[in-house]
C-alpha cells in the first residue's frame, strides 16, 4: 500500500475504541519514524484518529516495561538536561492548574497520582509543594530513577496500579503525555475515575493533532491514538467525565480538566468528523519548512539543547537540579522562576 492511497474509504480490522465504529478514513500507511508500514486511520463516528490493527493492552505493557524509552530516547535513565526540561514543564503544568483555579497555592495537602510519572518530575514538585504525592511509571528504569530520589513511584502497568488503589482514594490524577499510548482509553479512563474522590480531579495533556508540523513524522506507532479537542472530550464524555477546564487551541498540545460523574454519554459520537485528516492535508513540505525558517528552526532547537545542558551541568544531581528549578526564583540564569508563594524545600 502507498502512501498516495491515504484519504481513502478504509474498514478497520479491530474497532473504534470512543464508539465501536470500523469504518473510517486512511490518513497515513507509514511509520514516520522508521518508514515501515503503519496505518493509521480517523473513525468516521467519532474522528479519533487510532492506528489498525490496534495492540493488545499486554503488548503495550511489555513495550514500555522494557523497550520505548530506549526506542525512543536511546537511554535506560533520563539524561540530566531532560530532567531540566521536564521539571519546566512540570511548573507550567502546575501554574496552568493554579491559573484556572483547579489548586490553591498553600491549600490543604491533597492525595494525587501521576500516571507515566517518568523520572518523577511532576511527584517532586507536588512533594515541594506540601502534597502527598504517589506516582505510576511503566518503565523499570526510568521508575527506579525516580525512587533513588525517595520518591513515591511504582513500577508497573497502569492496569495493576489501578486496581492496588482501587477505592476513591485520590483527589488529583495527571495524565501527560500518556493518553495517546493506550489501547482502550475508555476503560482506563473509567478505572481512574473510580480511583477519583468525589470532585477529584483529572487533568490530561495530549499532543494536539491537528497541530502544524512535519508532513512525514507525525504518525508512528508509539502512539496507538490521535487526539483533537473534539476526539478528546469524546473520549472523556464515554468515560463519563465532564469538562471543568480546556486550554485554549493553537499551543501544540491539549490540556482538560474535569470531574468523574460515572455517566458514560450515550455514543457520544461525532459523525464524519475528520479534523484529523484535514490537518494532515494541510501539511506540506514548503509551509512546513517555510514555518520552521521564520521560526528559526532547526537552530533554535539546538540552541535550547545547548542551554539545557550547559544549565543542567551545573548540578551534581537531579534532585538538587528540580529544589532549584521549583524552589529557588531566578537562582541561575536560564532555570524558571517558580509560582508566587512557592516554598522552598526537598524532592522528598
Amino acid at each position: 500500500m502507498n502512501q498516495e492511497q491515504a484519504y481513502s474509504p478504509f474498514t478497520a480490522q479491530t474497532p473504534c475504541p470512543c464508539c465501536g465504529a470500523f469504518e473510517g478514513i486512511l490518513v497515513s500507511t507509514i511509520d514516520g519514524k522508521t518508514d515501515e508500514k503503519l496505518l493509521t486511520v480517523s473513525c468516521n463516528g467519532c474522528g479519533l484518529g487510532r492506528i489498525d490493527p490496534m495492540p493488545t493492552e499486554s503488548e503495550l505493557e511489555q513495550w514500555y516495561e522494557s523497550r520505548y524509552r530506549q526506542a525512543y530516547k536511546g537511554c535506560e535513565q533520563p539524561r540530566m538536561h531532560y530532567v531540566l526540561r521536564a521539571a519546566r514543564n512540570a511548573l507550567d503544568r502546575y501554574q496552568w492548574l493554579l491559573h484556572r483555579q483547579l489548586l490553591r497555592e498553600n491549600g490543604p495537602s491533597l492525595r494525587t497520582l501521576d500516571i507515566g510519572s517518568s523520572s518523577g518530575e511532576f511527584v517532586s514538585l507536588m512533594v515541594h509543594k506540601g502534597h502527598d504525592a504517589h506516582g505510576v511509571e511503566p518503565h523499570r528504569g526510568y521508575a527506579e530513577y525516580a525512587q533513588s530520589m525517595g520518591l513515591q513511584v511504582a513500577n508497573g502497568s497502569l492496569s495493576s496500579t489501578l486496581q492496588a488503589h482501587a477505592g476513591k482514594s485520590f483527589d488529583l490524577v495527571t495524565m501527560f503525555h500518556v493518553l495517546e499510548h493506550l489501547a482502550d482509553p475508555v476503560s482506563a479512563l473509567r478505572r481512574i475515575g473510580a480511583c477519583l474522590k468525589e470532585d477529584g480531579i483529572l487533568f490530561i495533556e495530549v499532543p494536539d493533532a491537528t497541530r502544524f508540523t512535519s508532513p512525514k513524522y507525525m504518525f508512528f506507532k508509539a502512539h496507538t491514538l490521535y487526539l483533537t479537542p473534539g476526539s478528546l472530550q469524546n473520549v472523556l464524555r464515554c468515560a463519563g467525565f465532564e469538562l471543568v477546564r480546556l486550554s485554549e487551541p493553537g499551543a501544540g498540545n491539549v490540556r482538560w480538566a474535569g470531574t468523574f460523574r460515572g455517566v458514560s454519554a450515550q455514543a457520544a459520537t461525532i459523525p464524519h468528523s475528520h479534523e484529523l485528516v484535514t490537518a494532515q492535508e494541510r501539511r506540506r513540505w514548503a509551509p512546513y519548512l517555510l514555518h520552521q525558517a521564520q521560526k528559526g528552526e532547526p537552530f533554535g532547537k539546538l540552541a535550547k539543547r545547548y542551554g539545557e545542558k550547559r544549565v543542567a551541568r551545573r548540578f551534581d544531581s537531579p534532585r538538587e537540579l528540580m529544589d532549584h528549578v521549583y524552589g529557588v526564583p531566578a537562582l541561575l540564569p536560564g532555570l524558571t522562576s517558580p509560582a508566587p508563594g512557592a516554598r522552598a524545600g526537598h524532592a522528598a
